[in-house]
């Protein structure tokens, strides 16, 4: 499904060189839920950026659905990130917009007809409530139902629970381990909360300083931590 294979990604500024991968390799399944933990600077959201394409790296390959996403041009990674559904921290909604409107939002900008957006968006409550009256909680469910409004089969999730209280994170954690076993949905999810990678992941790649420095089953990797990064969030 994810195959990022020796990576390297550094960043230049007035201070320097950022090394933020260094020769980073993740492979996930289909059908896992796979949990990238680090603290903060770790490399975890330009990894992620990697996978949505959004950046590219210096060396190493990045593979999505067996496709090299370095060798693929705009309109095929255009085509390709329509598989691929993104859940922020941040929510990124529209307060100004209805909660129809958000969710709706990937098919406007697909010009996507009107009858198939009504059929896609189906709400039963809220549908007219601006975004500007929800809770964090309900923001982040807006924002969830609309990256799956293009019916993706790869899910990715950065830090999408660490805005929110202990009670609301578990209600989110587990509607997308609903969405991963009823509708098939992989999920690759960053975070640095613990608790995060127990509740809902099968596997786990603990990153620091651009590296992953321990990767596995959560259970494994868990259970007999070998790294002291590892050892800390234990």
């Amino acid at each position: 499904m994810i195959k990022v294979e020796h990576t390297n990604k550094t960043f230049s500024g007035k201070y320097g060189e950022v090394h933020a991968l260094q020769d980073v390799s993740i492979h996930v399944e289909k059908g896992d839920i796979y949990g990238i933990i680090g603290f903060s600077g770790a490399g975890k959201s330009t990894l992620l950026r990697l996978v949505n394409g959004l950046e590219t790296p210096d060396s190493g390959t990045v593979m999505v659905h067996d496709q090299n996403l370095g060798s693929l041009k705009k309109a095929e990674l255009r085509k390709l990130r329509g598989k691929i559904g993104m859940v922020f921290q941040q929510f990124n909604l529209l307060d100004s917009k209805t909660v129809f409107h958000n969710i709706a939002l990937p098919l406007i900008l697909e010009k996507a007809p009107k009858d198939v957006i009504e059929k896609k968006v189906k709400l039963e409550d809220k549908k007219d409530t601006y975004v500007s009256q929800l809770s964090g909680g309900q923001k982040q469910r807006v924002g969830i139902a609309r990256a799956l409004t293009t019916t993706p089969d790869i899910l990715l999730c950065d830090e999408a629970t660490s805005a929110l209280d202990p009670q609301t994170t578990e209600s989110i954690l587990k509607l997308l381990k609903k969405i991963n076993k009823e509708m098939g949905v992989t999920i690759l999810l960053i975070t640095h909360q613990m608790q995060v990678v127990q509740m809902i992941c099968n596997k786990v790649a603990v990153m620091e300083n651009g590296k992953v420095v321990e990767s596995g089953s959560v259970l494994d990797v868990f259970g007999k931590p070998q790294a002291p990064v590892t050892k800390r969030f234990v």
